[in-house]
């Protein structure tokens, strides 16, 4: 089923690639009406050695996904932030991520209500995949790749 307020977005040529797989080695596909395998085309490469996402999971914006795949994404209320979020108990620029040494780091931006991580207040402090991240009234959960250098 397609959402009639979504547009499909064509994939980028620069991101297709072929790749041969001998039939032997391949796995056995699963049913087309398996709910739990999807494809999800990127639009673009992440700028960065990582690519992040905040899951909201209380809270007015439940159920939402955003992606991190820039050096600083600063998330609140207003319009500009790159991570809107739309909760009256957060502030315009409320907290910023950052990836730098191959880590992510959560800092408040002074927002009225504070930054929570997993539960306690911090002003700036380095995220671990599974974290919880609360502002306002509304809980994400933190999940992150680092990619490998090769």
């Amino acid at each position: 089923m397609s959402d009639p307020g979504k547009t499909q977005q064509t994939p980028n040529p620069a991101l297709a690639r072929t790749v041969r797989i001998d039939p032997e080695e391949a796995a056995p596909k699963a049913p087309a009406d398996d709910p739990m395998r999807r494809t999800i085309v990127m639009n673009q490469p992440p700028t960065i050695d990582a690519v992040a996402w905040l899951v909201a999971d209380r809270g007015a914006a439940k159920g939402t996904v955003h992606r991190i795949d820039g050096e600083r994404s600063v998330l609140g209320a207003d319009g500009s932030a790159d991570v809107r979020i739309d909760d009256p108990h957060i502030s315009e620029q409320h907290a910023s991520l950052r990836f730098h040494d191959g880590r992510f780091t959560l800092t408040d931006l002074d927002s009225t209500n504070g930054t929570r991580l997993n539960g306690e207040e911090v002003q700036k402090s380095e995220l671990s995949d599974g974290d919880r991240i609360g502002l306002g009234g509304t809980s994400w959960v933190f999940k992150c790749v680092v990619f490998e250098n090769d």
